[in-house]
Protein backbone atom coordinates (compact mmCIF):
# COMPACT_ATOMS: atom_id res chain seq x y z
CA UNK A 1 0.00 0.00 0.00
CA UNK A 2 1.36 3.04 -1.08
CA UNK A 3 1.54 6.10 1.87
CA UNK A 4 -1.33 8.07 -0.36
CA UNK A 5 -3.43 4.77 0.06
CA UNK A 6 -2.71 4.72 3.34
CA UNK A 7 -3.63 7.91 4.20
CA UNK A 8 -6.88 7.60 2.32
CA UNK A 9 -7.67 4.17 4.08
CA UNK A 10 -6.95 6.37 7.23
CA UNK A 11 -9.89 8.55 6.34
CA UNK A 12 -12.22 5.76 5.46
CA UNK A 13 -11.37 4.56 8.98
CA UNK A 14 -12.49 8.26 10.42
CA UNK A 15 -15.32 8.04 8.59
CA UNK A 16 -16.65 4.81 10.32
CA UNK A 17 -15.94 5.78 13.24
CA UNK A 18 -17.94 8.99 13.14
CA UNK A 19 -20.70 7.72 11.86
CA UNK A 20 -20.80 4.69 14.69
CA UNK A 21 -20.95 7.42 16.90
CA UNK A 22 -23.69 9.80 14.90
CA UNK A 23 -27.43 8.77 15.04
CA UNK A 24 -29.64 6.95 13.50
CA UNK A 25 -26.28 4.54 13.95
CA UNK A 26 -25.99 5.22 18.13
CA UNK A 27 -29.61 4.44 18.73
CA UNK A 28 -30.68 0.80 20.03
CA UNK A 29 -32.62 0.01 17.34
CA UNK A 30 -31.38 0.79 14.04
CA UNK A 31 -33.23 -0.39 10.75
CA UNK A 32 -31.82 -3.43 8.29
CA UNK A 33 -30.77 -0.80 6.52
CA UNK A 34 -28.56 1.01 8.78
CA UNK A 35 -27.23 -2.15 9.78
CA UNK A 36 -26.43 -3.45 6.43
CA UNK A 37 -24.97 0.29 5.70
CA UNK A 38 -22.49 -0.48 8.71
CA UNK A 39 -21.67 -3.90 7.43
CA UNK A 40 -20.66 -2.63 3.83
CA UNK A 41 -18.90 0.05 5.49
CA UNK A 42 -16.52 -2.51 7.64
CA UNK A 43 -16.33 -4.36 4.03
CA UNK A 44 -14.86 -1.49 2.29
CA UNK A 45 -12.41 -1.08 4.51
CA UNK A 46 -11.45 -4.27 4.76
CA UNK A 47 -11.26 -4.47 0.80
CA UNK A 48 -8.69 -1.55 1.12
CA UNK A 49 -6.80 -3.03 3.70
CA UNK A 50 -6.52 -6.35 1.43
CA UNK A 51 -5.91 -4.35 -1.71
CA UNK A 52 -8.80 -5.24 -3.86
CA UNK A 53 -9.06 -4.61 -7.35
CA UNK A 54 -12.94 -3.24 -6.78
CA UNK A 55 -12.14 -1.12 -3.96
CA UNK A 56 -12.38 2.12 -5.65
CA UNK A 57 -15.24 1.37 -8.07
CA UNK A 58 -17.02 -0.17 -4.25
CA UNK A 59 -15.67 2.70 -2.61
CA UNK A 60 -17.11 5.28 -5.46
CA UNK A 61 -20.60 3.63 -4.86
CA UNK A 62 -20.09 3.80 -1.10
CA UNK A 63 -19.37 7.29 -0.82
CA UNK A 64 -22.26 8.09 -3.25
CA UNK A 65 -24.55 5.96 -1.22
CA UNK A 66 -23.66 7.66 1.86
CA UNK A 67 -24.10 11.02 0.62
CA UNK A 68 -27.72 10.15 -0.58
CA UNK A 69 -28.87 8.34 2.42
CA UNK A 70 -27.29 10.26 4.97
CA UNK A 71 -26.71 13.97 3.93
CA UNK A 72 -26.98 15.36 7.60
CA UNK A 73 -23.42 13.24 8.17
CA UNK A 74 -21.86 14.18 4.90
CA UNK A 75 -19.44 16.44 6.52
CA UNK A 76 -18.25 13.57 8.73
CA UNK A 77 -16.57 12.00 5.29
CA UNK A 78 -13.22 13.46 4.19
CA UNK A 79 -13.36 15.85 1.18
CA UNK A 80 -10.39 13.95 0.00
CA UNK A 81 -12.30 11.00 0.00
CA UNK A 82 -14.58 12.47 -2.88
CA UNK A 83 -11.58 13.09 -5.00
CA UNK A 84 -9.60 9.38 -3.99
CA UNK A 85 -12.87 7.53 -5.63
CA UNK A 86 -13.53 10.14 -7.99
CA UNK A 87 -16.93 9.39 -10.50
CA UNK A 88 -19.82 9.99 -9.02
CA UNK A 89 -18.65 11.26 -5.60
CA UNK A 90 -17.26 14.67 -7.53
CA UNK A 91 -20.63 15.42 -8.01
CA UNK A 92 -20.64 16.59 -4.63
CA UNK A 93 -17.38 19.22 -4.72
CA UNK A 94 -17.51 22.28 -6.07
CA UNK A 95 -14.98 23.18 -9.39
CA UNK A 96 -12.70 25.16 -6.63
CA UNK A 97 -12.23 21.93 -4.71
CA UNK A 98 -11.64 19.71 -7.81
CA UNK A 99 -8.79 22.41 -8.99
CA UNK A 100 -7.00 22.17 -5.29
CA UNK A 101 -7.51 18.47 -5.44
CA UNK A 102 -5.79 18.22 -9.33
CA UNK A 103 -2.99 20.58 -7.91
CA UNK A 104 -2.35 18.24 -5.10
CA UNK A 105 -2.24 15.59 -7.49
CA UNK A 106 0.21 17.07 -9.49
CA UNK A 107 2.60 17.86 -6.70
CA UNK A 108 2.65 13.98 -5.56
CA UNK A 109 3.24 13.06 -9.38
CA UNK A 110 5.90 15.32 -9.44
CA UNK A 111 7.41 14.09 -6.05
CA UNK A 112 7.12 10.37 -7.56
CA UNK A 113 8.37 11.21 -11.17
CA UNK A 114 11.57 12.90 -8.60
CA UNK A 115 11.82 9.54 -6.48
CA UNK A 116 11.13 11.65 -3.67
CA UNK A 117 9.12 11.05 -1.24
CA UNK A 118 5.51 13.38 -0.81
CA UNK A 119 4.33 14.88 2.58
CA UNK A 120 0.45 14.17 1.46
CA UNK A 121 -0.80 16.21 4.52
CA UNK A 122 1.36 19.10 4.47
CA UNK A 123 1.40 19.67 0.63
CA UNK A 124 -2.46 19.42 1.49
CA UNK A 125 -2.37 21.68 4.02
CA UNK A 126 -0.62 24.18 1.65
CA UNK A 127 -2.85 23.75 -1.28
CA UNK A 128 -5.78 24.50 1.22
CA UNK A 129 -4.34 27.25 2.63
CA UNK A 130 -4.43 25.71 6.21
CA UNK A 131 -0.72 26.28 7.36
Amino acid sequence: MTPYQFHHLNFLKIAYNNFIKSEPFTLDDITNEEEQFILDFQQLIKDFEEGSEHVYQDGENFIDRAFRMYPQLAHLIARDLLWFFGGNCLHNMPDHEIDKFQQLDELRFAAEDKGEEFDYLNSRASVFGQN
